[in-house]
């Protein structure tokens, strides 16, 4: 996980990376509350690097997201890995995690 300033948007993004399952649950849910309450207007969320995303995971983002509106800021989606895009899709949880601008960027399946 790596968390940094966007210079151009002054968001705070969380670049998320691997594997992310049932067991690290924990730790995603403190980091992002931790860069949310750190961040002026909201975060912004990296998941284009993410290789597996277990359904129980996107608890973790719909109580991050509820907190954020809780405390007027927001949660965005950056970019999506197709695994995690199709996890999202198929909770029909992705709309709400999408900008003003339209939808998710989704990162493009490479094929061997």
């Amino acid at each position: 996980m790596r968390i940094y300033s966007d210079p151009h948007t002054d968001e705070t993004v969380v670049a998320l990376r691997g594997e992310i399952d049932h067991g690290c649950e924990e730790t995603l849910e403190t980091s992002l509350t931790s860069a949310l309450s750190c961040a002026d207007r909201g975060i912004a969320i990296d998941l284009s690097k993410v290789s597996f995303w277990a359904c129980s995971s996107v608890n973790v983002l719909l109580a991050v997201r509820q907190l954020a509106l809780q405390h007027g800021k927001t949660v965005s989606l950056l970019a999506t890995s197709p695994i995690a895009h199709r996890v999202l899709e198929l909770t029909d949880t992705l709309r709400l995690f999408t900008t003003g601008t339209g939808a998710v960027p989704r990162v493009p399946h490479l094929s061997a």
